[in-house]
């Protein structure tokens, strides 16, 4: 493990059963490669897979479909800003 993902570890405080305002908070500071929905025992309960840039997994609390739903797009926005951000970064590099 490099040094990298031994310092974000060291961050990351929940695992599973997170809020989903946590997960949202990680993709805001750019911590954040990709998230999907996964069904929950119970009907039209749902939670979020976050896959961290350490290819670590992150599992939300199971929440009503429209929660998560809502919580998704507002992650994606975040990962959507974070590759534009990186993209710009690489065509500036001389």
């Amino acid at each position: 493990m490099d040094n990298e993902s031994l310092a974000l570890e060291q961050y990351i405080m929940c695992r599973e059963n997170c809020p989903l305002y946590y997960l949202e908070a990680l993709a805001m500071n750019g911590l954040a490669k990709k998230a999907y929905i996964e069904d929950c025992d119970r009907a039209n309960f749902k939670r979020i897979v976050l896959i961290l840039v350490n290819d670590e997994k992150i599992i939300s609390e199971c929440r009503y479909y429209e929660e998560v739903v809502q919580s998704l797009r507002i992650i994606n926005v975040y990962i959507g800003f974070k590759r534009r951000f990186e993209k710009e970064i690489k065509h500036k590099k001389p």
